[in-house]
């Protein structure tokens, strides 16, 4: 981990681009908008305007401190406080709202003082109604499109977008494509409260062959971007399977459960245990600190070329890694770093089939939620077991097209990129995907999800280590019942059809011995 004393002594136009900058930004309570504020305050912007709304009866201050004061990747927060706070100018509002749900007064000084936009709220749900994804990430997108062109000294307005958005496409180059729909037309819709319940009755045939509602919208929130081309400076940047950091400025952090982590997590802790996937398939995953400082660098790059189409794909293409080595690697970790927090040992059943996947997952997860709510049924307690794997199938079901698919992203732009950036900059914001060594990251994953996601202190490993034994003992115990009952019937079937005859056997021992008393 570079130091932030270390970070702020070297000098570079990349890292030089950011200092005393005014950077309005949005989805700073998510996953990369944490990291985003973190590695924006090491390049010691002027302020950071981040709009956040009251949410669960609490302020967006109070949220902040929650924030700032939870989460391991700020980590200078515990012995400096202030550099954090006297950095952020809260900015109550929602990307959901008109107006992004902005107040005038703070209109006025986001106009008067915003250098740089960087918008990173999306609803990320694959399974949200058409309704809120569109006014989430298409109407909320084009909202902040119109306060950016206000403001009076803006460089570059940056989106963090999808890979998917096109995943519709076999090749994805780095370019605009033509959206399915006009958006402004399916914003006007959205907003029709008395044709909500219609609307969404016609959601699969609107979206189709879209996945999910999130890539749909995202290529929606693209050709809002792309429109205002002529109007402001703007860069897309679109990243793949975001999972944990590599390195910056931890490793292994994460904190939440969405796509190939909760893959991962649902393994380790003996949830998931028959999963339907390509395992020769590329895994288009990309560690999130690659795509941090590739968003920072792209911001730089597109604010010194707007005559470029600064569209650009993050991912790792240019060193590609299967399903298949990830399952090794992790594997090789499961009896060395259990999960405390786990119902069963550490399992990896996979499948290409998917009828073979749906079969199996009655006797890998049905079967097996039911016995262990009878058991907590028994004990007093409330069953649940059942209900999370409700959950676990439905997961299930939004990955099995990014798991049984493949795709081939460009990358020549985001090379022209890595390649603009000064040899010190690829030390301070690492996002170049060949330096990327997939052993030690997916080391570093499991590790991080652990830790940071299940939140199992490593003073607990000797006890997650006993009870993983346990579990692996009984494990062991109940298969040798169930095959030992297997062998039973097969056995009593075959007596029953005449195919084996103990009295036979038995009148044949009697006879051998009385020849060899006779002898």
């Amino acid at each position: 981990m570079v130091s932030l004393e270390e970070f702020r002594a070297y000098r570079s136009p990349l890292k030089d681009f950011y200092d005393g900058k005014y950077v309005l930004l949005t989805g700073g309570s998510g996953f990369l908008g944490k990291l985003l504020i973190e590695k924006l305050i090491k390049c010691n912007v002027a302020e950071i305007l981040l709009i956040l709304r009251p949410k669960k009866g609490l302020s967006p201050a109070d949220r902040l401190e929650q924030l700032l004061g939870k989460e391991a990747v700020f980590v200078n927060y515990a012995k400096d406080p202030q550099l954090y706070l006297s950095k952020i100018r809260l900015i109550e509002g929602a990307v959901s709202a008109v107006g992004v749900g902005v107040s005038n007064d703070d209109l006025e000084y986001i106009y008067e003082r915003t250098n740089i936009i960087i918008h990173a709220a999306a609803d990320v749900r694959f399974d949200e109604s058409l309704k809120e994804s569109i006014q989430t990430n298409v109407r909320g997108t084009q909202e902040l499109l119109m306060i950016a062109e206000k403001c009076r000294k803006l460089e570059i307005f940056t989106y963090i977008s999808s890979a998917f958005s096109h995943c519709v496409l076999g090749h994805i180059e780095e370019k605009f494509y033509e959206p399915p729909y006009d958006p402004i037309l399916l914003i006007k819709v959205s907003e029709k409260e008395d044709d909500a319940d219609n609307f969404e009755l016609l959601t699969r045939k609107i979206t189709k062959p879209w996945p999910n509602t999130y890539a749909f919208t995202k290529s929606l929130a693209e050709e809002i971007v792309r429109r205002y081309k002529s109007k402001l400076p703007i860069a897309i940047i679109r990243p793949s399977i975001i999972t944990t950091t590599k390195e910056d400025p931890i490793p292994g952090w994460t904190d939440n459960m969405y796509g190939f982590n909760g893959v991962v997590t649902g393994a380790a802790t003996g949830v998931l245990r028959i999963f339907h996937i390509h395992m020769d398939y590329k895994a288009s995953i990309v560690p999130a600190d690659t795509v941090i400082n590739s968003t920072l660098a792209v911001t730089w790059y597109s604010a010194n070329h707007r005559d470029e189409d600064n569209v650009f794909n993050c991912t790792t293409d240019d060193n590609p890694v299967t399903w298949r080595e990830t399952q090794h690697q992790l594997e090789a970790w499961k009896d060395r770093i259990p999960f405390d927090k786990s119902l069963w040992i550490t399992t990896y059943n996979t499948t290409r089939f998917k009828l073979v996947a749906d079969i199996l997952s009655i006797f890998y997860h049905l079967l097996p939620a039911l016995c262990f709510d009878a058991v907590l049924k028994l004990r007093g307690q409330k069953p649940q077991v059942v209900k999370v794997y409700r959950k676990v199938h439905r997961f299930s079901a939004v990955l099995r097209y990014f798991t049984n698919n493949e795709w081939c992203f460009q990358t020549g732009r985001m090379r022209r990129v890595l390649d603009a950036m000064a040899p010190e900059d690829q030390q301070y914001f690492p996002c170049d995907a060949k330096a990327i060594q997939w052993d030690e990251f997916l080391d570093h994953q499991i590790k991080g999800l652990r830790q940071y996601l299940m939140r199992d202190p490593w003073s607990a490993l000797e006890k997650s280590l006993k009870r993983h034994r346990l579990r692996i003992f009984l494990h062991w115990c109940l298969i040798g019942v169930l095959y030992a009952g297997m062998l039973y019937l097969v056995v009593r079937v075959l007596y029953a059809n005449g195919f084996i005859d103990f009295a036979g056997l038995q009148e044949h021992d009697v006879e051998e011995c009385s020849v060899e008393g006779d002898v």
